[in-house]
């Protein structure tokens, strides 16, 4: 199960194991549109910047966008490069970017129709971009965190000490892009140093997997939202 809200905070989408996506209006709580065509579980959605479109993850190794002003519920884009089930998304103003269990980092140019993937080695479960948009924040499933320049693809830095070896964990970056926040297996969430990589903090907020982060808009740290029960 995976949620986005709109900037305004008007719409909702959402998606889980039924391979469908829900676009939902938060005033009435009820459901605008369904989005069928994932031919298995939908891992993640998010909306672009004016919540015009929802582009959906899917464990059938595609990504699919979809208009929400239309009244179609047929995808209008359908991605499908991957070689596994697709976990996790980010969007730019031009750009969809997204993290796959093929080991691949993908991102497509919406502009000129052109795709970069950054091979990272092993399972990809989330991605975050730093706040200035010059990185993209890696978790993978060898309990490794990885930063990469999305301009060179350069491998920056590795971040590691949590447990991430079966599960989706949550990571994102700090406002300040000064510290890197990641959840475990262990039910802890952990801090890097963006720079030296070193442990600058952990407590344990769960008794069972910390799956997901949600980054405070104001607050230099992030806020847990979920776990695995």
């Amino acid at each position: 199960m995976n949620a986005c809200a709109s900037r305004d905070n008007s719409k909702l989408c959402s998606c889980g194991g039924d391979r469908q996506v829900f676009y939902w209006d938060v005033s009435t709580g009820h459901v605008i549109r369904k989005f069928r065509g994932h031919d298995s579980e939908v891992n993640a959605v998010k909306f672009n910047e004016y919540a015009s479109v929802v582009v959906s993850a899917g464990y059938d190794k595609s990504l699919r966008v979809w208009d929400c002003k239309s009244r179609s519920t047929e995808p209008i884009q359908i991605i499908d490069t991957f070689l596994d089930s697709v976990m996790s998304i980010c969007l730019t103003k031009t750009e969809i970017i997204a993290g796959s269990v093929d080991g691949t980092v993908r991102t497509f140019d919406i502009r000129v129709g052109r795709e970069i993937s950054d091979n990272f080695g092993q399972p990809v479960n989330c991605i975050s971009l730093s706040n200035d948009g010059n990185c993209i924040l890696a978790s993978c499933l060898d309990s490794t965190l990885r930063l990469l320049d999305r301009s060179s693809g350069e491998l920056l830095q590795e971040y590691k000490g949590h447990i991430c070896k079966s599960f989706k964990t949550d990571c994102c970056l700090t406002n300040s892009d000064a510290q890197v926040a990641g959840g475990s297996e262990d039910g802890y969430i952990y801090f890097w140093d963006l720079v030296d990589a070193s442990v600058v903090s952990s407590f344990r907020a769960h008794d069972l997997v910390v799956k997901v982060l949600a980054q405070h808009p104001k607050v230099d740290h992030p806020l847990r939202k979920n776990r695995e029960e």
